[in-house]
């Protein structure tokens, strides 16, 4: 069963998190201009029930990592009423904050801090749908586009139009492929959902085991996540008795010798300037942004913050001078802290489950490869947590299988798909040009074969009839504000409406490819959603 909603949007915003969030904060400092978008012309439509931002992560005493400059605002307008210190001072702890002595707040008060700026720009009058989840897009009446979603309390289906649309679905927990074999299991989980979901596991681990023995749980990942959620449980299993049997034991999985830290020196930090966005997107080629990528990948992905590790290796060296004294004094260690084992080198293979028969009570075997000496080893763990990151490509199933991907280039059998700037328009072009003139050449090289060759049999089957060609890599193009550019019926790509899909998609999160490594996080999240609602101003302004 769906409906129409009779009201046509200005602007119509898949996910409510905080780029959506700085975006409705941008469109409202604009809501006071002459012909400007209105509050009630703004939709965000977001599956979760209610605001959140990584709940499963708010740990006791965790800290951002980024200044509370860097929030939804400040570096796109200080003045505006949806700053940090805004929110601060809204709170009564402007001064407080400042007598911290500390630019860096914890995840606790940050998250609040995004929960109240959700909360202020609906009391302005940005409309939320909460628990709803678009499911389809399609072309609408007048050159709209139809957003369809379902009410996931009610099983309802809703149409909506809008004359644009932002796409900003976040992140999907990443799982490694032999534990997605054998998921769902109730002692298998992603850190998004750890802080809800361990502590009942712990519970039910307990529970099972009336003997109180020593439980094992490995942790498959070598960053902040997995070296913050590591921490943890050693805390909370410090205090779960074993009745003498033995420690617990926390193995952390990794790929690399050793963990990593984060570069956040002032140089290095650079790369998540305003102004680096710039620079990443003008580069000629996807290989030159992809090697700046990987020449500052140590500021953000697969690495450690200093303060995390000096606190991790100062249990392991704790656990070497009880280690130590005991072999001395032939005493035992009497330690109820669980031994944390780092295990480098390693890759995950397979996973199965002991019992499989009943998934509530068994363990969960892993075979892993060192991948210097390819020797293979395995353990078995009573639960599994996965550190392993997020997927942020999930929109692209949502466009492909759509009526809307066509305006695009897509369709339900693309081949992989890649964002590229419109900087690499030229080069692609020159490309398809040097392929034509390659083609024509082999053409004519053919024709004039002798007509021995011509009467030889194929060496292989490749062009018989029946054998499909596999679909090649296809390129979507994204402007420097945001804007995926449509296609036109003779394939060019444009920077214009098409006469029958006039509605303009933006992205938000997913253009790492081509904006640079500060796409998915928050240090420049008010400045990016600035250009994105000034871009959608300036279309405004064309038609």
């Amino acid at each position: 069963m769906s409906s129409l909603d009779s009201h046509v949007y200005d602007v119509i915003g898949i996910g409510f998190g905080p780029a959506n969030v700085a975006i409705a904060g941008a469109l409202l400092d604009k809501s006071s201009l002459p012909n400007a978008i209105q509050p009630n012309d703004v939709l965000f439509i977001e599956k979760h029930d209610q605001f959140r931002w990584h709940p499963g992560m708010l740990l006791p005493d965790a800290r951002m990592q980024i200044s509370f400059l860097k929030d939804l605002a400040t570096l796109r307008c200080p003045t505006s009423p949806l700053t940090f210190t805004s929110y601060l001072h809204d709170q009564g702890r402007l001064v407080s904050f400042i007598n911290r002595g500390s630019t860096i707040p914890t995840r606790k008060e940050y998250s609040d801090y995004l929960t109240w700026a959700s909360e202020y720009v609906q009391h302005r009058g940005i409309r939320v749908a909460y628990g709803q989840d678009v499911v389809a897009l399609d072309k609408g009446p007048d050159g709209t586009v139809q957003v369809r979603s379902t009410n996931l309390s009610t099983g309802e289906q809703l149409v909506r139009r809008a004359r644009d649309l932002i796409i900003s679905p976040g992140g999907s927990p990443r799982v490694p492929p032999a534990l997605a074999s054998i998921s769902p299991n109730p002692f298998l989980l992603h850190t998004s959902v750890y802080l809800y979901r361990m502590p009942p596991i712990l519970s039910k681990l307990t529970a099972r085991s009336a003997e109180q023995r020593p439980l094992r749980i490995a942790v498959i990942g070598s960053g902040q996540s997995a070296a913050e959620v590591l921490l943890d449980l050693h805390n909370r299993l410090s205090v779960i008795d074993t009745a003498g049997r033995g420690k617990h034991q926390l193995d952390m999985i990794i790929r690399n010798g050793s963990l990593k830290p984060s570069d956040d020196s002032p140089f290095a930090n650079e790369i998540f300037d305003p102004d680096s966005t710039d620079v990443m997107f003008k580069l000629p080629s996807a290989h030159a942004r992809k090697h700046v990528r990987t020449e500052y990948q140590s500021t953000n992905y697969g690495v450690v913050s200093p303060h995390t590790l000096e606190n991790l290796y100062e249990i392991m060296y704790d656990q070497r001078i009880d280690d130590a004294v005991e072999k001395r004094t032939n005493r035992a260690n009497m330690s109820t802290h669980p031994r944390i084992t780092i295990k480098p080198y390693s890759e995950l293979l397979t996973a199965e489950l002991v019992d499989p028969a009943d998934a509530t009570e068994s363990q969960v075997n892993l075979v892993f490869q060192n991948t210097l000496s390819r020797d293979m080893y395995e353990a078995t763990y009573d639960a599994v947590i996965s550190a392993t990151g997020y997927d942020r490509r999930s929109w692209l199933s949502l466009l492909t299988s759509s009526p809307v991907g066509k305006y695009y280039g897509l369709s339900s059998v693309s081949g992989e798909i890649h964002l590229a700037s419109t900087t690499e328009l030229s080069e692609d072009k020159r490309s398809l040009a040097f392929q034509a003139i390659n083609t024509n050449t082999n053409t004519h090289t053919s024709d004039t074969s002798t007509s021995s060759a011509v009467s030889s049999p194929p060496s292989s089957p490749g062009g018989s009839v029946g054998v499909r060609t596999p679909p090649v890599s296809q390129k979507l193009y994204v402007s420097r504000n945001y804007q995926l550019l449509p296609v036109s019926p003779s394939g060019d790509v444009v920077d214009a409406p098409l006469d029958d899909f006039k509605a303009r998609v933006y992205l938000q999160g997913c253009t790492e490819d081509t904006h640079g490594l500060s796409d998915t996080l928050l240090s420049i999240v008010g400045v990016k959603c600035g250009e994105l609602v000034e871009d959608i101003y300036a279309g405004r302004s064309r038609t």
